[in-house]
């Protein structure tokens, strides 16, 4: 008949690609140091200078985990079950004799699956012997005055080993999706679109018009004006004073489901480097699809930079357009960015830039006026 209990049932908490250990047992002493033979065939302890270590004596678990995106882990297990079997004598010295069953591999699992580790046995042999000293050691006479007593037992340790993760990285379709970082003229850093969303329009240059696709009314696109380039603009005629932001156009209409462009201008600046805007939208009717160079920062041929991170759950893009170190500022008026959303429900609705403003070529701020934009999506 076998018998069958549960011995421990620790649990050990980790972190991902951190070794967790487990020990339960003893710490047998084992001693070391410098031997040297005897001297003129008088015998002496032939260990001096002796020291002590201590090993761990039991049950051993290292182990490893790595969490997978998919809710899976993969534990790297080092298992090492020991205990003493026995002593023997070295330089003097009695030593353990200690008996070792050890097992190293990797497994992936589940949250929440177990894997046995088995076949960890164990055998025992004792032989006793009792009755009458002397008589009992006699060959005929121990069966009459001794007992001699055997006893022969087989132990299995089976392991159950059960992952749970606690707490994961979230994963969700932000993170999966694409980046874009633009071409070799037109340096960019988003996201791409979602599926199903309308396309970027990234790789258009800088003040082409959008095109009405032939299976569709014209009607239904809005009107999408060129990007203004660094020509004095009559309708800002900003000549003095601070410069400013502006939308064109300054009133968009957009049908509900497609996709339109605003430009985001600055007018009567000087000695522009970068800039550095935040636009804020509602995120219920509109949605970012793309933003792309506007060509103000171009004017003179040098590759701009444009970095922008949206946050989606707020409405809200962090844009900034750079240009090349060392190239000096540029001056006038014209399209920073344009930036292209997707209408996603109707009513009327503000396009506002929050904070914004400008840098020259050492990186100090010029105070730029804001900018407000209305949509109204039918």
């Amino acid at each position: 008949m076998n018998d069958t209990r549960l011995l421990q049932n620790p649990q050990v908490r980790a972190l991902d690609g951190q070794k967790a250990s487990l020990k339960i047992g003893d710490r047998v002493p084992v001693a070391t140091g410098s031997f040297q033979p005897g001297i003129g065939g008088v015998g002496i302890n032939p260990l001096v200078n002796t020291q002590f270590q201590y090993l761990d004596v039991g049950v051993n678990i290292d182990i490893t985990p790595r969490v997978h995106a998919n809710g899976e882990v993969t534990l790297k297990i080092t298992m090492d079950v020991s205990a003493v079997t026995g002593q023997q004598n070295i330089g003097g010295i009695s030593q353990p004799i200690i008996g070792q069953r050890k097992i190293e591999h990797e497994i992936r699992l589940k949250d929440g699956e177990a894997n046995l580790l088995g076949g960890i046995m164990e055998d025992q042999q004792t032989k006793q012997l009792s009755g009458i000293p002397g008589l009992a050691q006699i060959p005929i006479l121990k069966y009459l005055f001794g007992q001699t007593t055997q006893d022969h037992s087989e132990n299995q340790i089976v392991f159950a080993i059960v992952p749970h993760i606690i707490r994961s990285t979230d994963v969700n379709e932000v993170n999966q999706r694409a980046i874009e970082i633009g071409t070799a003229t037109s340096i960019q850093l988003h996201r791409a679109p979602r599926p199903g969303a309308a396309p970027s329009s990234s790789s258009a240059q800088p003040g082409t018009p959008s095109i009405t696709p032939a299976s569709q009314p014209a009607a239904s696109q809005p009107s999408v004006r060129p990007a203004p380039t660094a020509q004095p603009n009559s309708q800002t005629g900003n000549s003095g004073g601070a410069p400013s932001f502006l939308f064109d156009p300054p009133t968009i209409q957009a049908s509900k489901g497609n996709t339109f462009a605003v430009n985001l201008l600055i007018s009567g600046a000087q000695n522009v480097y970068s800039v550095p805007v935040q636009l804020n939208y509602d995120p219920k009717m509109l949605q970012l699809v793309n933003v792309s160079n506007g060509g103000f920062l171009s004017q003179d041929g040098q590759v701009v930079t444009l970095v922008h991170r949206e946050d989606e759950a707020v409405g809200q893009s962090q844009i900034t357009a750079s240009r090349p170190s060392g190239s000096g500022g540029v001056s006038g008026q014209g399209a920073v960015v344009t930036v292209t959303f997707a209408a996603k429900e109707t009513g009327q609705t503000p396009l506002t830039i929050t904070r914004g403003g400008a840098r020259d070529p050492g990186l100090q701020p010029i105070t730029v006026n804001g900018a407000q934009a209305a949509v109204v999506v039918q």
